[in-house]
C-alpha cells in the first residue's frame, strides 16, 4: 500500500513538472496580458517606475508567445500576417522600455497601445475575437469620444461634433455589452464591479448630455468613463489568465 502511493505521489509530481513546462499558445498570451495591462496603466498614469516593472515580465512572455507556434490557432498559424504582428508587437514592447528609460510615458503609452492594435487585427480577420479584443475596440471609440468633448476648451462645439459624439457613444456602449459578455469570472471581483458600474453611469450620463448639448458636463464625464476604463484595465493586470 505505502509503496503504491508513493508511486500515485511521484506521478502526479511528474505530470505537474510537465504541465509546467509544456508549452501552450493561450496560457503563453494570458500569462502575457497582466503585465500588458499593468504597462498600460501605469503608463497612462504617469508611474515610470511601475511601467518599467510590468515591461520586464512583459517581454519575457511576449516572447514565449512567439515560440508556441505547435499550439497556435491553426487560423493564426498559417497567416503570415500572424507572424508579423507578433514581431511588430515587440518592437513596439522593445521602443516602449527605451521611451520609459527617457522617462518618456506618454510615447511610451502609444507604443502600447501598438501592441493590442497590431495582435487584434490579425485575430479579428479570422473571427478569434476576445475579451482583449473588445476591450481594443472600447477603447478606440471612448478615446474619440474624450477627444472630442475636451474640445469645448478650445472652440465651441458644432452640430456635427455632437453628432460624431452620439455615433461614437452608440459604438461604445454596444462594445461595452460585448466587454461585459465576455469579462466571465472578472464580473465578481469588487473592483471590477465598482468600475463597470461607474462605466455603465457614464454611458447613460453621456447619453443625456449630449441629448441636451452640455459641452462642459460632457467633457467631465467622459475624463470619468476613461478613468473607470484605466481601473478596469488595473483588475486584468492583476487578474489570472
Amino acid at each position: 500500500m505505502r509503496r503504491s502511493v508513493i508511486v500515485v505521489i511521484g506521478l502526479a509530481a511528474l505530470g505537474a513538472i510537465f504541465a509546467a513546462t509544456r508549452g501552450d499558445f493561450r496560457d503563453a498570451m494570458g500569462a502575457a496580458m497582466p503585465p500588458y495591462y499593468g504597462a498600460l496603466v501605469a503608463s497612462g498614469r504617469g508611474d515610470a517606475e511601475s511601467t518599467q516593472r510590468h515591461l520586464v515580465i512583459l517581454a519575457a512572455r511576449w516572447a514565449q508567445v512567439g515560440r508556441e507556434d505547435a499550439t497556435t490557432p491553426p487560423a493564426l498559424r498559417d497567416d503570415p500576417a500572424w507572424r508579423a504582428a507578433l514581431d511588430k508587437a515587440t518592437g513596439l514592447i522593445v521602443r516602449a522600455q527605451e521611451l520609459v528609460r527617457s522617462r518618456n510615458l506618454e510615447a511610451a503609452h502609444r507604443e502600447l497601445e501598438g501592441v493590442r492594435l497590431v495582435v487584434r487585427t490579425v485575430r479579428g480577420r479570422h473571427g478569434l475575437d476576445t475579451l482583449d479584443d473588445w476591450l481594443t475596440d472600447y477603447h478606440e471609440s471612448m478615446e474619440r469620444i474624450v477627444t472630442r468633448a475636451g474640445m469645448y476648451n478650445e472652440i465651441v462645439l458644432a452640430e456635427s461634433d455632437y453628432a460624431e459624439l452620439e455615433k461614437d457613444l452608440t459604438r461604445a456602449t454596444s462594445l461595452w455589452q460585448r466587454v461585459l459578455g465576455d469579462a466571465g469570472s472578472l464580473t465578481a471581483d469588487p473592483a471590477w464591479k465598482n468600475a463597470a458600474a461607474r462605466s455603465a453611469a457614464a454611458h447613460a450620463d453621456l447619453t443625456r448630455q449630449v441629448a441636451g448639448r452640455e459641452a462642459q458636463a460632457i467633457d467631465r464625464t467622459a475624463a470619468a468613463m476613461k478613468e473607470a476604463y484605466l481601473d478596469l484595465l488595473a483588475v486584468m493586470a492583476r487578474a489570472p489568465r
